[in-house]
C-alpha cells in the first residue's frame, strides 16, 4: 500500500490554534511513515556505497584504502538501520528518532566523503549530494531539520575555509553546499506540509463518513418508525371503515331524497378502504421473510377473481382466468396479493365492456402468469418507471377510479419476496401485458404417487 493510502488508516488530527507543532496522533502518522521511507532509502543509500566500495577495490587509479574502510562503515550502518526500519517496533519510537539516525548518518558520511576526496578530486559534489538526500529522504518534522542542518553546514564552511584551498575551490564548495542546502530544506518544507495536508484532508473526510454514516442511520430509522406509524393508524382506520361500509349496507337503497348521497358515501369508503389496504400491502411487502410451498394455482385464481369480480361488474368487464392445471412455489397470501393488484389495475384502466384474462403458462423451469387487458397500453418512454414507487402515468382509469400509484411497486417488491419476476410487455392486440415468472411446482398428488411407486 502506497503512503498516501495509508493516510485513511491514521488517527484523526488536531491542529493548534496558534498553527503549532503536530499533534500526537499526526507524529505517530509521520513515525509509520518514516519507518517505510527510510527502510528502503536505507537500503539503496548502502547498496550506492556499496558500489562505490567496489570502484574503489577494483581500480588502481582510486584505491583510497582509508575511504574505502569508511565505505565499508557506512554501508554497514544503512543495512542495519534498514532492518531496524522493518522492525515493528520502529514506528513507535518518538517521531524525530528514525529521521535523526538516518540524516545525522549521511551529514556525517557527506562530511568525511567530501573532504576525503579533496587530495584527489579537490572540489567534489560529495556534500551537496549527501546533504540533498538527508533533508529529501525523511519527512522531517518541523523545526528539527533546521535545528541537524544549520550546525553540519556550519561546519562544513568553516572546514572548506581552513583548508587554505584557492578561492575558487572556497566558493564551489561553498556555494555549491549552501545551494544544496537551500534546495533540499525547500523540498522538504514542502514534503512535510504536503503530508500534513493530505492527513488533515483525509481525517475531516473521515469525519464527514461517520458524521454521514450517522445521519443515514438516523434517517433510516425515522423513515422504519414513520412506516410501522402509518401501518398501525391504516389497520385501526379499517375497522371503523369497514363499520360504516356495514351501516350503509342496512340502509333502505331507496330512501327518499338520499340514495344518490348515500351511494357517494359508500363508495367514499370503499375508496379509502382500498387505498389503506394498499398502504399495509406496501409494508408488508417491505419487511418480513418468506417460506415458499406449492400452490395450485386453479384455486388461488377463483378466489382473487372473485374478489375482482364487483368492480369489474361495475363497468361491463368480463373475467377470464385459465390456469391449465399449473402449480408454483410462492406463498399463497403474497401471491394472491400480487394478483390481485394486477388484477385490479387491469379493471381500472381497461375500457368499459372488454375482458381482461388472468391465465398461467409453463415456461421451463417457470410458471408465468399474466394479466392481460385491451387499456390504452403502456407508452415506451414511460415503462422504466412503471414498478417505481408513486408513479403516475399518463393513461388515467376509465372509471375515474383514484390511483394511488403503488399498485405496481407493491407487485413488485412482492414478487421480489417470492424469488420471481415482474415485468411488462405490450399486448398484440392492444393494452398491456403484466405478468409474473414464479418457480414451477409439480403437483403435490403426483409426487406423492410416484414415492408410493417407488
Amino acid at each position: 500500500m502506497s503512503d498516501r493510502l495509508s493516510l485513511v488508516e491514521a488517527p484523526a488530527a488536531t491542529t493548534d490554534a496558534d498553527g503549532a507543532d503536530p499533534s500526537p496522533s499526526f507524529d505517530a502518522h509521520l513515525s509509520h511513515l518514516n519507518a517505510r521511507r527510510l527502510r528502503s532509502a536505507s537500503w539503496y543509500f548502502a547498496a550506492c556505497i556499496a558500489l562505490l566500495l567496489v570502484a574503489n577495490v577494483v581500480l588502481p587509479s582510486l584505491q583510497l584504502w582509508l575511504h574505502a574502510f569508511v565505505q565499508a562503515l557506512v554501508v554497514l550502518y544503512f543495512v542495519g538501520l534498514g532492518f531496524v526500519c522493518r522492525s515493528p517496533i520502529a514506528a513507535q519510537w518518538p517521531t524525530p528518532a528514525l529521521p535523526l539516525l538516518f540524516g545525522l548518518a549521511t551529514a556525517a558520511t557527506a562530511l568525511v566523503f567530501s573532504f576525503d576526496l579533496v587530495p584527489r578530486l579537490g572540489a567534489n559534489p560529495a556534500y551537496a549530494t549527501l546533504l540533498f538526500v538527508t533533508c529529501a529522504a525523511p519527512v522531517w518534522p518541523r523545526r528539527l531539520l533546521l535545528a541537524v542542518m544549520l550546525p553540519v553546514h556550519l561546519l562544513f564552511l568553516l572546514m572548506v575555509f581552513q583548508l587554505g584551498q584557492a578561492t575558487s575551490f572556497v566558493l564551489l564548495m561553498g556555494i555549491g553546499g549552501t545551494v544544496a542546502g537551500a534546495l533540499g530544506w525547500f523540498v522538504a518544507a514542502l514534503q512535510y506540509r504536503t503530508e500534513r495536508h493530505a492527513f488533515d484532508t483525509a481525517a475531516t473526510i473521515r469525519r464527514q463518513k461517520d458524521e454521514l454514516t450517522m445521519a443515514l442511520a438516523r434517517v433510516s430509522r425515522l423513515l422504519d418508525e414513520r412506516s410501522e406509524i402509518v401501518a398501525t393508524v391504516a389497520h385501526d382506520l379499517q375497522s371503523p371503515l369497514a363499520g360504516i361500509r356495514a351501516l350503509l349496507r342496512t340502509i333502505p337503497d331507496r330512501v327518499e331524497g338520499n340514495g344518490a348521497k348515500l351511494r357517494e358515501i359508500a363508495r367514499t369508503c370503499a375508496d379509502m378502504q382500498s387505498a389503506i389496504s394498499r398502504l399495509l400491502d406496501t409494508h408488508a411487502a417491505e419487511s418480513g421473510e418468506t417460506i415458499l410451498d406449492v400452490v395450485d394455482l386453479d384455486k388461488l385464481f377463483a378466489e382473487v377473481a372473485a374478489t375482482a369480480i364487483p368492480a369489474a361488474a361495475e363497468k361491463g368487464i368480463a373475467l377470464l382466468c385459465d390456469a391449465r392445471g399449473l402449480y408454483a412455489r410462492a406463498e399463497p397470501l403474497i401471491l394472491a396479493r400480487a394478483i390481485g393488484n394486477l388484477l385490479s389495475n387491469a379493471v381500472k384502466f381497461a375500457p368499459k365492456d372488454s375482458s381482461v384474462r388472468l391465465e398461467a403458462r409453463s415456461r421451463g423451469p417457470y410458471v408465468r402468469v399474466s394479466v392481460t387487458d385491451r387499456g390504452p397500453g403502456i407508452a415506451a418512454s414511460e415503462a422504466k418507471s412503471l414498478f417505481k414507487k408513486f408513479t403516475r402515468l399518463s393513461p388515467q382509469p376509465t372509471g375515474s377510479e383514484p390511483s394511488s400509484g403503488l399498485g405496481l411497486y407493491i407487485v413488485q417488491s412482492l414478487a421480489n419476496r417470492l424469488r420471481a419476476t415482474a415485468d411488462f410487455e405490450p399486448n398484440p392486440e392492444g393494452g398491456s401485458v403484466f405478468f409474473l415468472d414464479l418457480q414451477a411446482a409439480a403437483c403435490p398428488a403426483d409426487i406423492a404417487s410416484s414415492r408410493s411407486q417407488k
